[in-house]
Order: C-alpha cells, then sequence, then structure tokens
C-alpha cells in the first residue's frame, strides 16, 4: 500500500500504518466528521464567496503524478472547507461590532427561566438579528422555534426557524424588513403540522427602543 493509500485510509477510518505522526490527519478528520462543516450557511455567506471568486483569478500549478491520488484530493477538498469555514466566521463575527444595537430578550410565562440577548445590525439585503440564549429548552420532536419580528400595529414577519437540539451556539436570523418598523423581536414555539402563522406559544419576547436606519 503507497504512503497516499495508507492515508486515504486513515482518513476513511482512522486506522492505517501511516508510519508518520496523525496530528495532522486527526485535524483533517475533524473537520471532515463534524456537522458545522456541512451546514447549509446564510445567504450573505454565498455571496462573499461568489464575489471572492469572481475578484481573484485562481491558478494552480501543475502537480507531479504522486500528488494526483486521493491524498491530494483530500488536501484539496479540505482547504476548501478551510476557506469556507473561514468564510461562515468572518459573517458571524460582523455580528459583534456595535455594542449599542443589543436589546434583553425576556422568557415569558411559558418560559421563565429564558432570558438572553439579541444583537442586530443592517446588510444589504436587510438586517441580522444574532440571538444568544439561556434557559430555553430544546424544542421538542415535531416542533420547532421561530423567530419573528413585529410592527406596532400588529403585523409580524418571519426572520427564521432553529429547534436548540445540538450543541449551544448563537442563533442567526435575517429580516428583510427594516427593524424601525419591526421594532418587537418574539421567539414562538411552533409545530411542524401547523401552517406559516404565528403560533400563540410565544416564549421569549424583546423590544429595540431606537433602531437607526440602515
Amino acid at each position: 500500500m503507497t504512503t497516499e493509500d495508507s492515508r486515504a485510509q486513515y482518513l476513511a477510518t482512522g486506522s492505517s500504518d501511516v508510519g508518520e505522526s496523525n496530528e495532522r490527519l486527526d485535524l483533517i478528520r475533524g473537520v471532515l466528521g463534524s456537522e458545522a462543516t456541512w451546514a447549509e450557511p446564510p445567504p450573505q455567506v454565498g455571496d462573499g464567496i461568489l464575489a471572492s471568486l469572481a475578484g481573484e483569478a485562481i491558478s494552480q500549478p501543475p502537480a507531479d503524478e504522486a500528488r494526483t491520488g486521493r491524498w491530494a484530493v483530500a488536501l484539496a477538498a479540505v482547504g476548501g472547507l478551510v476557506a469556507l469555514a473561514g468564510l461562515v466566521l468572518g459573517t458571524i463575527s460582523v455580528v459583534k461590532t456595535d455594542q449599542d444595537n443589543i436589546v434583553a430578550m425576556s422568557g415569558t410565562e411559558l418560559e421563565t427561566a429564558a432570558s438572553g440577548e439579541a444583537e442586530f445590525g443592517p446588510t444589504d439585503a436587510g438586517w441580522w438579528v444574532r440571538l444568544e440564549v439561556t434557559g430555553l429548552p430544546p424544542a421538542p420532536e415535531g416542533s420547532y422555534y421561530q423567530g419573528w419580528v413585529w410592527s406596532d400595529d400588529g403585523e409580524g414577519v418571519s426572520i427564521g426557524t432553529f429547534h436548540l437540539r445540538g450543541d449551544e451556539m448563537p442563533i442567526v436570523l435575517w429580516s428583510g424588513v427594516p427593524l424601525a418598523d419591526y421594532p418587537s423581536i418574539w421567539v414562538t414555539l411552533e409545530s411542524e403540522a401547523d401552517g406559516p402563522e404565528a403560533s400563540d406559544q410565544i416564549v421569549m419576547k424583546g423590544r429595540i427602543p431606537d433602531v437607526p436606519e440602515a
């Protein structure tokens, strides 16, 4: 078995006579095995990738015969994943740049232990809303949480869904309507069997006191 075959086998199974330190291979296997690696990024991330590719000419020198095996393919794939992860992290890091755009979120009588904060900011496509919550249990099977922004006239617009059944992490939602006109932020518990309207199971609320124009 060639060295390239041994490395490819180790990436696939975690066991092989590689004959060298496995630290780099373990790092690659960890990236490939993480659910977050394969999660669908927000739309803004895809736009950023396209913009980067459009503005940068990519050249690749010819590879010798030893680099054309599965090991080279694995490295190329991991390189792409690392680049994608960088773009995702870059997008999420934007969310904590303006400490003035933060509103407290509190639980309702349905979830009195829930609390947290919502941070928000403008993008070219609308507004991002980043939730950090504690004390809110995972949504039961067959249900999910849904974020909303509401106007003072009682009009609500969905800004995305989540369920909290995985690792705890910030929840990034997206609004296509101006938050100055929809300053209330709600989280509801929804059933998968129901329609798109907001349920009356409101579990968290917050209100933006003064939203700057985008």
